[in-house]
Parts: structure tokens; sequence; C-alpha cells
């Protein structure tokens, strides 16, 4: 048996950007490893990288579109920034900036269950943290405001039933679980690399299970002291 913090939360639009859309900023169905990893380090101000086991799971009711303007640098040596003046029957011409409408997917009423598993401190400072925080958490863009319904610390020990398991809620889960080559697979970010300047991300192979789909046991899954399963990678 060992310890995890669990993490129900809410939000009310979400968009977990896709690397690389970019006329059309298209949404995870969940958010990332890379994404969720992001929000914990920042809760804890970390300086450096904490090693951690992340499970995802979700779901949400519908997704929607925003029509937005965004604006982009050609320079990055200017003066020039976008102000916006819209109906106040004025108008800014720009040299060093220009303008594209880009549709932006989001997901609506959307409830996430994560399991964090790292260092028993670690999860204890979380904890600590996200319960005494006085200011808001995001996850996805700086916008997307998460509300914590739950967060506390649980055990975890392996599955036991008798039958492959199936799931209550949607699910990044890694592949090695996985029996049906029909779920999709997606390559998530997990960690980078500086390699010549440039970030180089390691990757994480998860399918993108929904709910009711049973999943395979294989002696290797484990569920949390209220039945709900767990996917560390």
């Amino acid at each position: 048996m060992m310890q995890a913090l669990r993490l129900k939360l809410y939000q009310e639009t979400a968009c977990y950007k896709k690397p690389f859309a970019f006329k059309v900023s298209e949404t995870y169905p969940l958010p990332p490893y890379a994404t969720v990893k992001g929000m914990l380090h920042a809760v804890l101000g970390a300086k450096k990288l904490i090693p951690m086991k992340i499970s995802i799971q979700g779901k949400y009711d519908t997704i929607v579109s925003d029509y937005q303007t965004h604006y982009f640098f050609k320079n990055k040596k200017t003066n020039e920034f976008a102000l916006i003046l819209d109906g106040l029957g004025s108008k800014r011409t720009f040299e060093h900036i220009t303008t594209m409408p880009i549709y932006m997917h989001m997901l609506y009423d959307v409830e996430l269950l994560i399991h964090v598993q790292a260092e028993e401190d670690v999860l204890h400072e979380l904890e600590q943290r996200i319960k005494s925080s006085n200011t808001h958490l995001s996850l996805g863009r700086w916008e997307d405001l998460v509300r914590v319904d739950e967060c506390m610390l649980v055990t975890t020990q392996d599955y036991d039933g008798d039958e492959d398991p199936t799931l209550s809620f949607n699910a990044f889960v890694p592949e090695r679980f996985i029996e049906d080559s029909s779920n999709y697979i997606y390559d998530l970010n997990w960690t980078y690399r500086i390699v010549k300047g440039v970030r180089v991300w390691d990757k994480i192979r998860a399918g993108y299970v929904q709910i009711g789909e049973p999943i395979a046991d294989g002696g290797e899954l484990t569920v949390d002291q209220y039945g709900d399963l767990i996917f560390f990678p």
C-alpha cells in the first residue's frame, strides 16, 4: 500500500491546447501530463523538476467554440503593444503587429479526477498548499480557473477484482492496459530537455479511453480507498 494525493477539480471551461494547432486551437479531451505537472510545480513554487507520477481522468458536458483575434509580433524589438480600441470610435495601425482570427475549442463543465504519487513530504506540502492557497489555480490557459472540490491523501492498493474493471471516468490510460486497439492513442508531453537551445519533449503513449470501457488488469492496476482506478504511467 502506498499514499497518493487525490484531487477532484471542476472547471467551467477549459482549453488544453494541442501542440501545432495554430489556425484552430484544438483541445485535448483531458489535460495532458505536462499541463497537470506544470500546475502542481507552480503550486509548490518549484525551481527544479520534482519526481512524481500522475493519473488523469475526467469528463465534460460538451465542446464549444470561441472566436478570438490573436495578435502576433513580427519583431521582437518593438515599442508597439496591442491596445484594443473596439467600440471607441478609434482605429490603430501597426507596423510590427499582425492579427489573425482563430477558433478556440473549449470543453464546458469539466470534472477531473487526478491522483499524484510522489515522496511523502511532497504530497503533504501539495495538500497543505492547495487547501490553504489564497490565489487561484488555473489548468490549461491562464483564464481556465480551477475549483478544488476535493483534496486528500489516500492509500492505494492492487486491484483484486475477479473481472477486468470498467471506467467510471474518461481517462488517459497507458498503452500496457489497453487491449482494444480502437482507442485513440496520444503521444503526450511529459518532461523536456534543452538540446542546442531547443526544448525536446519526452513523451508518454497513452490511450484516451471512455467511460464504461473495460481495462486489462494484468496484475498491475491499482485503486484508491474509494475504489477509483489509478493509471500511473
